[in-house]
C-alpha cells in the first residue's frame, strides 16, 4: 500500500519488527539480480563461522539472535543469501543450547511486573488481531512481529545475567544498530553534505530511520564513557558522531528534535556537564558546516507545524484511530486497521476524541495513524492503550529503584546507573519521534525495557536481597 502522506517517498512506512519483501519485477529486485553477489558471499562466510559458534553457549546464540534482527543484513544483500531467516536460525539455536547446555550463569524465569505487562501486551494483541477486522493485510505479520519481540525480550533476564553479559548485550546493540548510521554518515561526509540518506525496507521511511539511529546515540554515549581501552573509546565517539551525521542526512524534522532530544538529556543528567555542554556543541558546529542549504530550510518549517499540511493530515488520522477506539473500546480495529480502505471510508468523518480540532479532508483512504499512541489505540482499542503506556511507566518506576540500589551500593555500582540513565534517554527519544510515526511495534523500545528490569534484577542480586518487587 503506497505512503499517502504528502511528501512521502512513496514507501509504506514499516515497523522495524516487520520483515520486508520486494515483489518479483520490482526495480529494487532487478538492480538486485544485476549485481555481483560479493556481499552474499561473504555474508555466508560469516554464516559457517557464526552458526557453529552459537551452538557453543546460549548467550552467544542470544546475542546473534538479537544482532540478525537489529543489523537487517538482508536489506544490503543482493544474490542467493536474500530469504534467508538469519533470525530464526539463531532464534532456534538459542532456544535449544538453553534447554540442552547447562551455564551456572542462566537464572530461571520468574514473573514480575515487567515480564507480566509483556505477556499481558501480546495476549491482548493476539485477541486483537483474532477480532480484527476482515481483510487486514498485514494484522497477523504485525502481531507475528511483536510476538517474536516479546519473545526475544523474555529469554533476556534468563540469560543476560551479570554485568559483562549485560555490556555485551549493550554493545550488540549498539553496533548492530549504529551500523546504519556509520555507512551514512561516511557517505554523508565524502559528499560534502549533499547525501541524503537511503531508506532501508526493514525501518520504513527516512523520519523512521531517524528515529532509529537517534535512539542508538545514548548508548553509544555510554560506551564511549566506559571503554577502557583508548582505541575503542574513539571508536564508539566515532560511530556516534557519524551517526548523528546520518540522522541529518534523512532530512527528517522529527530526527532533528530527536536529536535535540538525546544532547539536552545526556546534558542534564551528565555529572560533568561541561565536558557534555562541550561535546554536544561540537556535534552541533559540525552539522552546521556540513548541513546544505536545503536540510536548514527543511528544519525552519518545524515552526510553521500548523499551517504544514503533512502535520494537519496526521491529524486527521489521529481522529479517525480514536473513532476507531471508540467504537472497539476493548479489541481495538485490529493491526494497521487504518490503512484498511473500508476501515478508513467507514470513521473518516467521525470526530473520535479529536472532533474539537478542525481538520481537512485528505481526500484518499488508507493513511497510516502517524504516532505511536494513536497507533495503539486504533489497533488495540483502549485496554491496550493503557498496557501500552503502563509498559512505559513501569520502565520510569524501574529506573527509580535502579538509582537507589545503586546509592545504596555505592561507587562500584554506577555503572548500572548510567546505563539505566542512557537506556531512559533512548525511551525517551522514542516517546518523542514516535508521536509522529508509525512506529508502535519496533523491537528496541522493548529491549530497553526489558534491559532495565535485567539491570534491576542484577544489581538486587549483587546486593544479595531478596528478588520481590516493591522491596527497597
Amino acid at each position: 500500500m503506497p505512503c499517502v502522506k504528502p511528501g512521502c517517498r512513496g514507501k509504506n512506512p514499516i515497523s522495524a519488527c516487520s520483515p520486508s519483501k520486494s515483489k518479483p519485477g520490482t526495480r529494487l529486485q532487478k538492480s538486485r539480480i544485476r549485481t555481483s553477489p560479493v556481499r552474499d558471499l561473504l555474508v555466508f562466510g560469516f554464516m559457517l563461522l557464526f552458526v557453529p559458534l552459537a551452538f557453543t553457549h546460549s548467550y552467544t546464540a542470544y546475542l546473534l539472535w538479537g544482532w540478525a534482527g537489529l543489523i537487517a543484513i538482508g536489506s544490503y544483500l543482493y544474490g542467493f543469501m536474500i530469504g534467508v531467516p538469519f533470525v530464526q536460525i539463531f532464534a532456534m539455536i538459542t532456544m535449544a543450547s538453553l534447554l540442552l547446555l547447562k551455564d551456572s550463569e542462566n537464572q530461571r524465569f520468574e514473573f514480575n511486573r515487567t515480564t507480566v505487562l509483556f505477556l499481558l501486551f501480546v495476549l491482548h494483541g493476539f485477541f486483537c488481531a483474532l477480532f480484527a477486522y476482515p481483510g487486514l493485510v498485514r494484522n497477523w505479520e504485525l502481531f507475528s512481529n511483536l510476538a517474536k519481540t516479546v519473545l526475544f525480550c523474555l529469554f533476556m533476564p534468563m540469560l543476560v545475567t551479570n554485568r559483562l553479559r549485560i555490556h555485551a548485550l549493550v554493545i550488540m546493540i549498539a553496533i548492530a544498530t549504529s551500523f546504519h548510521g556509520v555507512l551514512d554518515g561516511l557517505k554523508f561526509i565524502a559528499s560534502g553534505g549533499a547525501h541524503n540518506a537511503q531508506v532501508i525496507l526493514k525501518f520504513g521511511d527516512n523520519n523512521h530511520l531517524a528515529m532509529v539511529l537517534a535512539m542508538v546515540l545514548p548508548l553509544l554515549y555510554y560506551l564511549w564513557q566506559y571503554s577502557s581501552h583508548k582505541l575503542i573509546r574513539w571508536g564508539f565517539a566515532g560511530a556516534l558522531l557519524l551517526t548523528v551525521l546520518a540522522v541529518v542526512a534523512t532530512h527528517s524534522r522529527g530526527g532533528l528534535i530527536a536529536l535535540f532530544t538525546v544532547a539536552l538529556l545526556i546534558v542534564l543528567r551528565s555529572r560533568k556537564i561541561i565536558p557534555g555542554l562541550v561535546f554536544v556543541l561540537l556535534s552541533g558546529f559540525l552539522v552546521l558546516q556540513l548541513a546544505p542549504t536545503e536540510w536548514t530550510e527543511r528544519m525552519q518549517t518545524i515552526q510553521t507545524a500548523e499551517e504544514d499540511e503533512s502535520f494537519m493530515g496526521r491529524v486527521t488520522a489521529w481522529k479517525v484511530s480514536s473513532a476507531i477506539a471508540v467504537e472497539h473500546p476493548i479489541f481495538g480495529g485490529g493491526f494497521r486497521a487504518i490503512q484498511s480502505y473500508p476501515v478508513w471510508d467507514k470513521f473518516k468523518d467521525e470526530p473520535g476524541l479529536l472532533g474539537f480540532i478542525e481538520t481537512p479532508d485528505v481526500g484518499r483512504s488508507g493513511v497510516a495513524a502517524h504516532s505511536i499512541w494513536f497507533e495503539v489505540l486504533g489497533d488495540l482499542g483502549f485496554v491496550g492503550f493503557f498496557i501500552f503506556l503502563a509498559l512505559f511507566i513501569n520502565a520510569a518506576y524501574t529506573y527509580q529503584e535502579i538509582r537507589r540500589l545503586v546509592k545504596q551500593a555505592g561507587v562500584a555500582q554506577r555503572w548500572a546507573g548510567d546505563l539505566a540513565g542512557m537506556l531512559i534517554i533512548a525511551l525517551c527519544v522514542y516517546l518523542v519521534a514516535g508521536s509522529l510515526l508509525s512506529v508502535a511495534y519496533f523491537e528496541l523500545p522493548y529491549i530497553c525495557m526489558m534491559l532495565l528490569e535485567v539491570i534491576r534484577q542484577q544489581q538486587r542480586r549483587q546486593a544479595q536481597l531478596p528478588l520481590i518487587d516493591g522491596t527497597p
